[in-house]
């Protein structure tokens, strides 16, 4: 009931009495190239990665085109209502090119969730596993995909994280642990509500389509259901152990993806014959080259960019007084939190951003201000870890890829299978 109430509110405030300018906002590319131009490398990617994902969508049919919308349908859901409930609201993304819902959500971060989601389930699929194994694949395939972006993206201003909160208080590399930790869970359960719901439709192979009706109720289906389907996976691990006995998240987020590849291993270890490599090699496609680029790009950035550079003019975390009082966070089990509503700019754990190219700091009530970037503290370190984690998707991927099963056919077949 809170939900739908916060809903109605910020619908009735933001929404209904908004001309068209709220809903979409137009920003020039050469504004963006000025003062954040990595940002606008990551928007162009991600649309050339939605593009590719699309392309290879259409051209094999069937339900890998309700797969691309599906996300796209959940990349809505998961992004809108997030501004939606104070207890999530907590992070605020840089002006793109095209920015919708009040100038908060980029139109490439909605698809950010075809592209990512697309990729691993394609590649996954690749792998012919058990109905039980598959979604924590597609969520660790996710997660190898994210990695890089999300520790890039804070550093380079992309998006910025509430100062306090306690969910997202743990950090790797200034990314909240329990981002990676959303990834897993997120995914998954896309992938078990999409694949599930298909025991309601007539037809027999997981990629074939039942045609456009009961299809697109699936993908709508799939967009609002997977998200709570991926919150509910908080609840036996992130939430009793961070809440109640205070580990930190990264000991949370390592349980999680331990069991997710201990799943995965059992079943590939007995998995079908399908999912061994054929007989004839892999095909270079959209999915791969969606694959390539992105971790190229990441492997460009960690090494070429120069963060101290960056001036990010945006929402961020509204400023207010250093003493005001803190506002309650509720868990699920009934436990109270506590986070600051304002930041405070002269004491703040942000050390990714500060304001040292700007004439003065944002003053009190103010959420529309820039920003400024901050060197690497130490560049090798980050060349490191970032290259090493895009290695590993490559190597991920093209054993998913290259080295297992054909991609599950899509359509009916024509004629009769006999024996030799």
């Amino acid at each position: 009931m809170e939900v739908v109430k916060a809903v109605q509110e910020y619908l009735h405030k933001n929404v209904l009495t908004k001309d068209m300018k709220w809903w979409v906002q137009f920003r020039k590319p050469e504004n963006i190239m000025k003062h954040q131009d990595t940002f606008l490398y990551c928007e162009i990617l991600l649309y050339v990665m939605a593009f590719l994902t699309l392309v290879h969508a259409i051209r094999n049919g069937g339900r890998f085109w309700w797969l691309w919308v599906a996300a796209l349908f959940h990349g809505l859901t998961v992004e809108c209502v997030s501004y939606f409930l104070p207890e999530i609201d907590n992070f605020w993304h840089a002006q793109s090119m095209v920015m919708l819902i009040g100038q908060r959500l980029p139109f490439h971060i909605v698809l950010l969730y075809p592209a990512f989601y697309y990729i691993a389930s394609v590649a996954v699929s690749h792998m012919n596993l058990r109905w039980w194994a598959e979604p924590f694949a597609v969520g660790l395939s996710v997660v190898l995909l994210d990695v890089p972006y999300d520790i890039m993206g804070v550093k380079l201003l992309w998006w910025t994280w509430h100062d306090d909160d306690p969910n997202i208080f743990d950090r790797h590399y200034w990314v909240p642990w329990t981002s990676y930790y959303f990834h897993a869970t997120f995914a998954a359960g896309f992938t078990f509500v999409f694949h599930g719901l298909r025991s309601f439709c007539s037809q027999p192979h997981k990629f074939q389509s039942s045609g456009f009706i009961p299809e697109f109720i699936v993908a709508v289906m799939t967009g609002v259901l997977a998200m709570p389907c991926g919150m509910v996976q908080f609840l036996p691990v992130y939430h009793p152990l961070h809440d109640l006995y205070h580990i930190h998240t990264e000991v949370c987020v390592l349980l999680l993806l331990a069991a997710y590849l201990l799943i995965v291993w059992s079943a590939d270890r007995v998995r079908f014959q399908e999912g061994r490599p054929a007989g004839s090699r892999y095909k270079f496609n959209e999915v791969t080259l969606a694959v390539f680029l992105h971790y190229l790009l990441y492997i460009y950035l960690v090494i070429k960019a120069e963060p101290n550079k960056i001036r990010s003019l945006g929402f961020h975390q509204p400023v207010g007084s250093c003493t005001s009082e803190p506002v309650a966070v509720q868990t699920p089990f009934g436990h109270t939190l506590q986070k600051q509503k304002y930041l405070c700019v002269e004491k703040y754990s942000e050390d990714y951003f500060d304001f040292h190219c700007v004439k003065k700091p944002p003053v009190i009530n103010q959420e529309w201000y820039t920003i400024c970037g901050t060197p690497f503290v130490n560049h090798v370190e980050y060349i490191l870890v970032v290259a090493a984690f895009c290695v590993l998707g490559l190597f991920w991927y093209w054993q998913l890829l290259f080295r297992s099963g054909v991609l599950p056919r899509s359509k009916v077949a024509h004629r009769k299978l006999h024996r030799e």
